[in-house]
């Protein structure tokens, strides 16, 4: 009998103890990796974004804590488009806007001359026309959301504003957002020629180093930081504090389930004192008996975490009905999230056996069998 299949036999001992164990090890697997696809799903809802806008660097505020608390001068705008290299720019700007009964919904406010008007797709209704105020586009989740559709007004900053399109994106931000005239927002939220970010398109010839040069220029300009565009919300301080609780908390987590495997590799320890005596009498070596009692902790692990991965996907699906996060976030666990989830529960649940396999061999088994 191989020690993998003694192992397995002595968890099958107390078969609704190991269930409980193993349930309790994929509610910290879950909670993990749950955790651990919102914070990445911020970054890659951004990448798919930006892809499908056709943005290729951003330039915004160089010391602004996030990204829509910054402001840049609007009149940047025709420096940067005369620089070599840029074949598009959009100044836009970006915030959570008042919307009808209150509610804060994410509203891009493009220049008329913005690139992205040409490549937005509509699904229903129109663009705006040269000149034309006071009109704004929908993505498919914010009309759900609202319950608007082509010709209905809504209210923006308390001034009602006259849906003309509702766009037709495919990744969940752009979905989530009211497409507004920058001059219009500019004028509702008093940040008058300012925009939050310029968002440039360049020339597909443009290599890395030409990249670099045309980086330098814009921020010879002022006080301002050009980043690609899907790596943007990599640098605001709320997503990387965001970042950090869901590791932290992700650790905590697994831990409490590493703490778990201790408590019943413990006790099943001490039930077994006598057997554990008989073993080290016939010549079993205490690294031999060791590893029986670890493999038992990596079971556990294992069995957490296969049903752990359904349960995070559900736990992911549950963040679709939250505010604000499912509207804008598509968060699905990646590859490399349930990788790190599984070889933190294997290395946690490993660590928790440690001491009660140490303390099976830590007596003579004379004292085990006296003992039992």
């Amino acid at each position: 009998m191989n020690l993998a299949v003694l192992s397995y036999r002595n968890l099958m001992r107390r078969p609704a103890r190991t269930a409980l164990l193993v349930f309790s090890i994929s509610i910290a697997f879950a909670t993990a990796l749950a955790l651990l696809a919102l914070s990445n799903g911020i970054e890659t809802t951004t990448h798919e974004g930006a892809q499908e806008r056709g943005a290729d660097l951003t330039v915004s505020q160089a010391d602004a804590t996030d990204v829509f608390s910054g402001f840049v001068p609007e009149d940047y705008g025709p420096k940067i488009a005369a620089l070599p290299g840029v074949q598009g720019i959009s100044g836009e700007l970006a915030m959570f806007a008042p919307v009808d009964d209150g509610q804060q919904i994410l509203t891009l406010a493009m220049s008329e001359d913005s690139y992205f008007w040409g490549e937005m797709p509509v699904k229903e209704g129109r663009k705006p026309a040269p000149g034309e105020r006071w009109v704004v586009l929908l993505g498919e989740n914010a009309a759900r959301k609202l319950g608007k559709g082509v010709g209905d007004t809504l209210t923006l900053f308390d001034h009602d504003m006259t849906i003309i399109g509702i766009t037709g994106y495919r990744s969940a931000v752009n979905r989530g957002v009211i497409v507004a005239r920058l001059r219009d927002l500019q004028e509702l939220a008093f940040r008058d020629r300012q925009v939050t970010a310029f968002h440039l398109a360049l020339d597909p010839a443009y290599t890395m180093k030409d990249a670099e040069g045309l980086i330098a220029e814009i921020e010879k300009l002022g006080r301002v930081t050009v980043a690609p565009t899907d790596q943007l919300f990599s640098r605001d301080r709320n997503v990387a504090v965001l970042r950090a609780i869901s590791q932290v908390t992700s650790l905590i987590a697994l831990t409490m389930a590493g703490l778990s495997v201790f408590n019943v590799l413990l006790m099943a320890v001490q039930e077994r004192v006598r057997e554990t005596g008989i073993m080290m009498a016939i010549g079993w070596s205490n690294w031999r008996i060791i590893a029986t009692i670890i493999i038992e902790g990596l079971i556990t692990g294992l069995l957490g975490s296969l049903l752990g991965i359904p349960l995070g996907y559900v736990a992911c699906a549950y963040f679709d009905y939250l505010p604000t996060i499912g509207q804008y976030l598509n968060i699905q666990p990646s590859l490399d999230a349930i990788l790190l989830s599984v070889a933190g529960a294997l290395l946690l649940s490993g660590l928790g056996s440690l001491y009660p396999a140490w303390r099976a061999v830590s007596q003579t088994p004379a004292d085990a069998l006296r003992r039992a």
